[in-house]
């Protein structure tokens, strides 16, 4: 049905029917990236020259004919179509390419040869057959002109960019069939509005190279130091140049033994967001992995390309306890002492050695059997002064244990006092 609809409900449906726009979902691949904007038209609606001063807005079921057509009384039917789609806020610095999917009527005949073109037109404001929206620029063709199995686009990134460039908020279109065979009844369309899309892609930049890498936690930096006997976390600081909209950011990590680099084995990885901004994370299993010297990095995906490695960051994987227990002593609390000596949290000088061990980073210790203390050894292999006192009078053990840099303890040294 055919409705002359005043200027003032034309403009109420442009300002409450809103365009959806939709960052395309993560594809699986560079090659299946969708656009950056996939745009419903706002505005739709139809002209016809056998009511040369009415105009149909935002036709029942999306559907706009297009061309010329004879209905059941006789009366010969020529229509235009026209959309608005919503563009602010689009970043024409960056555009590429914008296109009109244009897809026929469910069931229309597209085996017939189409002739479409889009043009950009003036603000759609009132207008109908009899007084059309001013046209701007040269016409567009729409593609292909034939066959179903591909839905017909217009380029109209030239029509954008000038919008764009005139901080125009709104494109207008208008869809016909050219001039030459707008009467030929063979070139007729019926367009689906609520398939119609505006999709724009804009120019892409790699992400950047990924920084501030990190072990067991975001906030522990990357050292060549870092040794471990189980299982940690890595991390990675993602970013990227584009924005407006902001790229959709995946982590890629993997991991190798300096023995062979070549043995590159993917690292499974995830996302994590904090205060100082967006993390890959993921998961070494150290636990399983063999004694050696490893490396890992990572990059950045952004649904288009892939950005830069980091540099390396490097661990060892250690399982092996010091081969020997500690040795210890005290002038205070002399092993074994027949009387007793100090007094309960009397406070004595405690020496502990790595006894021959030379990967021995620290010490850690504890009355009768319990770890209460830790403390770093001088040097690797060196040794540890202490101040330590008993909790209780009687006889009882200092526990002391020698520690790898992975955390490895050798086995314990039990040393015997007799306390006042």
């Amino acid at each position: 049905m055919r409705v002359a609809t005043p200027r003032w409900i034309a403009a109420v449906a442009l300002l409450t029917t809103a365009a959806s726009t939709v960052v395309g979902a993560v594809p699986a691949s560079a090659d299946t990236a969708g656009p950056h904007y996939d745009v419903e038209s706002s505005f739709n609606a139809y002209t016809d020259s056998a009511t040369p001063d009415d105009t149909t807005y935002f036709p029942s079921g999306g559907l706009a004919p297009v061309g010329t057509s004879v209905d059941e009384n006789g009366v010969t039917h020529t229509s235009r179509a026209y959309a608005g789609f919503d563009i602010g806020g689009m970043n024409d610095s960056r555009l590429q390419q914008a296109v009109v999917t244009l897809p026929d009527e469910l069931g229309a005949d597209c085996t017939v040869a189409r002739d479409l073109t889009v043009r950009r037109t003036a603000a759609f404001d009132g207008n109908s057959w009899a007084n059309p929206p001013a046209t701007q620029g040269a016409a567009v063709a729409v593609t292909p002109a034939d066959g179903c199995a591909v839905t017909p686009t217009a380029d109209v990134t030239t029509m954008l960019d000038r919008a764009l460039t005139k901080h125009e908020t709104t494109l207008w279109i208008e869809i016909r069939v050219p001039q030459r065979h707008e009467t030929n009844k063979r070139f007729a369309r019926t367009l689906s509005f609520n398939d119609v899309r505006l999709q724009v892609t804009l120019t892409n930049q790699a992400p950047d190279k990924p920084t501030k890498l990190g072990v067991n936690n975001s906030d522990q930096p990357c050292t060549d130091d870092f040794a471990t006997n189980s299982d940690f976390g890595v991390f990675a600081n993602m970013s990227d140049k584009d924005r407006n909209p902001g790229d959709v950011l995946t982590p890629q990590m993997e991991m190798w033994p300096t023995s062979d680099p070549s043995a590159v084995t993917p690292v499974d990885a995830s996302i994590q967001s904090g205060f100082d901004g967006l993390f890959g994370s993921g998961y070494i299993h150290g636990r399983t992995l063999p004694d050696g010297r490893y490396g890992w990095h990572g990059r950045t995906y952004d649904q288009r390309a892939y950005g830069p490695w980091s540099d390396a960051c490097y661990f060892t994987i250690d399982h092996v306890a010091p081969a020997t227990a500690p040795t210890v002593a005290s002038p205070d609390y002399p092993e074994n002492s027949p009387t007793p000596v100090g007094g309960s949290l009397d406070s004595g000088t405690f020496l502990f050695t790595a006894n021959g061990s030379a990967d021995v980073v620290a010490f850690a210790y504890g009355m009768d059997g319990f770890e209460s203390a830790r403390t770093d050894a001088d040097q690797p292999g060196g040794a540890a002064s202490v101040s330590w006192y008993p909790t209780s009078s009687g006889h009882h053990t200092l526990t002391v244990w020698s520690l790898d840099a992975a955390g490895n303890r050798s086995n314990p040294r039990n040393y015997a006092i007799n306390v006042a």
